[in-house]
């Protein structure tokens, strides 16, 4: 099993990155949540992974954190949801969001994510009740949630709007979002991608 992967960043699409690791490129499919965090291009890169092997391929998954990949892995045991959903449903949702959901049974939370309809909805309710009382889902469910994380998919929505591409536009968020400083908004950060791209 591959569970990790360090190495540079070579290519970055709508729904994957490509790792050279080694002379080997590995391309995996990934969440959002590691979209938002890319390094510029040719730079390390170091992210969790879960190999799924079917019978024609076998695709690597990576995560954030930890607990997306521990979530995802808790996702997939659920009859009728494979990891391309999970990957899915992890991109649109946090960990804690998730667990929350499940432990306060907000079905209208989990059908408002891709792919998920009332019954698969009921189902992971179902089968994930008793799963989230360990100690370490619980740990996760309280952590805070990561700062600021409204306003850099604002910026990127926007800057995708303006012409560039989803790869581009969370470039250029990446590299403009440590120049924030509390008190900035969404225009400034728009700002500030837009100048860092020109240069």
């Amino acid at each position: 099993m591959i569970v990790s992967l360090r190495g540079s960043l070579v290519d970055v699409q709508a729904k994957s990155v490509v790792i050279d690791v080694g002379g080997i490129g590995y391309e995996v499919m990934v969440t959002a949540a590691v979209l938002r965090l890319l390094p510029p291009l040719m730079e390390e890169l170091f992210i969790h992974t879960y190999l799924h092997v079917q019978d024609d391929a076998m695709v690597l998954y990576g995560f954030s954190s930890l607990e997306e990949r521990s979530l995802f892995r808790e996702i997939i045991s659920i009859s009728g949801i494979g990891p391309k959903k999970a990957i899915g449903m992890l991109s649109s949702i946090g960990p804690s969001e998730f667990i929350r959901a499940v432990q306060e049974r907000q079905l209208s939370v989990l059908t408002s994510l891709p792919g998920i309809g009332k019954k698969t909805a009921e189902r992971i309710l179902l089968e994930l009740k008793d799963k989230f009382k360990d100690p370490v889902w619980v740990q996760a469910e309280h952590e805070p949630a990561a700062t600021r994380t409204d306003i850099v998919d604002d910026a990127v929505d926007a800057l995708i709007a303006l012409g560039y591409s989803q790869a581009e536009a969370l470039h250029m968020v990446k590299s403009a979002k440590d120049k924030l400083t509390d008190n900035d908004d969404l225009q400034e950060l728009l700002k500030l991608a837009l100048a860092s791209n020109s240069r």
